[in-house]
C-alpha cells in the first residue's frame, strides 16, 4: 500500500489544525475579550469562585487551552527574543490583523510551513523523482515558512505609505488649531476629533499615554519612532526642540507639512520618469514580436512557398 497520500493527509490536517490554533489562541487584543476578562476578576472579588468562571467556559476550549497554551509558551521560548519583539512592534502598528501576536505569527509561520510542505510533498509524488520529491518538500516548507512575514512586511508598507499620504494634512490641522490659540495637547486632540484612520489612531493612543502620566517628550517620540518613517521622527524631535527653545511650534510644524508636500511631489515625479523605463520590457518583449509577426509573417510565407 502507498503511504504518501496517508502521510499528505496527517501532514495536511496538522498544518490546518496549527493554523486553527494559532489564530484563536492569538486573539487576546479583542476589546470585547479583554473587558470580559476584567469584569470575571471583579466578580471573583465579588464572591463568585474562579471555579464556577472556569465552567462558563465552552466545554471544547477547556479541553484545548492547556494544550493551546504549553503550545504557545513553547513557540515563545523557541523564538529569538530579538526577532520577538520586532514582530511584536509591526503587529502593534498594523492594528494587530486576525488578532495576531507574535506567538500567534510564529505559529501561523509553522502551520504554513505544514501547509506548504504538504502540497510540496504531493508535487514530489506526481514528480516521481526522488530529488525532484526533496526539491518540491523543501521548497513548499521555506515558502510556507516566510509567507507570513512577507504579508507582514506587506501590510507595514501600506501602512507606512497611508501615514505619508495623510501627515501633511494632518499637520495643517495642527498647525491651525496651534495658531488659533491652543496648546499642543488640545490641538492634536482636534486632530483625532475631525479626522479618521491609522495616524489618528497613533495620535489618539499617544494622547491616552499622556494622561495617564506618561512623559509627553517620550510617548511622542516613540510614537513617531514606531512608524519608522524618518520625516515623522524628524518632526517630532523638531517640535520638542522648539517646545524647550521656545520657538513658535506652529510655524515648525507648518514648514515640515511644506517639506513634505515638496518631497511627495518629487517622488511622484521620480515615479512617473521610471514609468517609462518600466513600460520598456513588456513592450519590447510582448508588443515587438507580434508586430514583427504581423508585418514579416506575410513576407516570410511567401519566401518559403518560393523556395518549395
Amino acid at each position: 500500500m502507498n503511504v504518501f497520500p496517508v502521510i499528505v493527509g496527517v501532514l495536511a490536517a496538522g498544518g490546518v489544525w496549527l493554523i486553527v490554533v494559532g489564530i484563536r489562541g492569538s486573539r487576546t487584543g479583542d476589546a470585547a475579550s479583554l473587558a470580559r476578562q476584567r469584569l470575571a476578576r471583579q466578580e471573583i472579588g465579588l464572591g463568585q469562585s474562579a471555579v464556577a468562571l472556569e465552567l462558563e467556559k465552552p466545554l471544547g476550549e477547556r479541553l484545548l487551552e492547556p494544550l493551546r497554551g504549553w503550545f504557545t509558551s513553547q513557540v515563545i521560548r523557541l523564538t529569538p527574543t530579538a526577532q520577538a519583539a520586532t514582530f511584536r512592534r509591526h503587529l502593534d502598528f498594523v492594528g494587530a490583523p486576525l488578532g495576531l501576536d507574535a506567538a500567534g505569527l510564529q505559529i501561523l509561520r509553522i502551520a504554513g510551513a505544514a501547509t506548504f510542505g504538504t502540497i510540496g510533498v504531493a508535487l514530489g509524488v506526481f514528480i516521481g523523482s526522488p530529488v525532484g520529491f526533496g526539491l518540491a518538500l523543501l521548497a513548499g516548507a521555506v515558502f510556507g515558512f516566510y509567507l507570513p512575514v512577507l504579508w507582514l512586511d506587506q501590510l507595514v508598507r501600506q501602512r507606512r505609505a497611508e501615514l505619508e499620504a495623510a501627515l501633511p494634512n494632518a499637520l495643517d490641522v495642527v498647525a491651525i488649531s496651534m495658531e488659533a490659540g491652543l496648546g499642543l495637547d488640545r490641538a492634536l486632540e482636534q486632530l483625532v476629533r475631525h479626522q479618521e484612520g491609522p495616524l489618528t489612531l497613533l495620535v489618539a493612543r499617544a494622547l491616552r499615554e499622556i494622561e495617564l502620566g506618561r512623559p509627553r517628550a517620550q510617548a511622542l517620540e516613540e510614537m513617531a519612532q514606531a512608524t519608522g518613517i524618518e520625516d515623522f521622527v524628524a518632526l517630532v524631535r523638531s517640535i520638542l526642540h522648539a517646545e524647550r527653545t521656545g520657538v513658535p511650534i506652529a510655524r515648525t510644524i507648518a514648514a515640515h507639512s511644506a517639506q513634505m508636500r515638496v518631497k511627495r511631489r518629487l517622488r511622484i515625479r521620480t515615479e512617473a520618469a521610471r514609468a517609462s523605463l518600466k513600460i520598456l520590457l513588456p513592450t519590447v518583449g510582448c508588443v515587438f514580436p507580434t508586430l514583427w509577426l504581423i508585418l514579416l509573417g506575410p513576407a516570410l510565407l511567401v519566401v518559403l512557398a518560393i523556395k518549395h
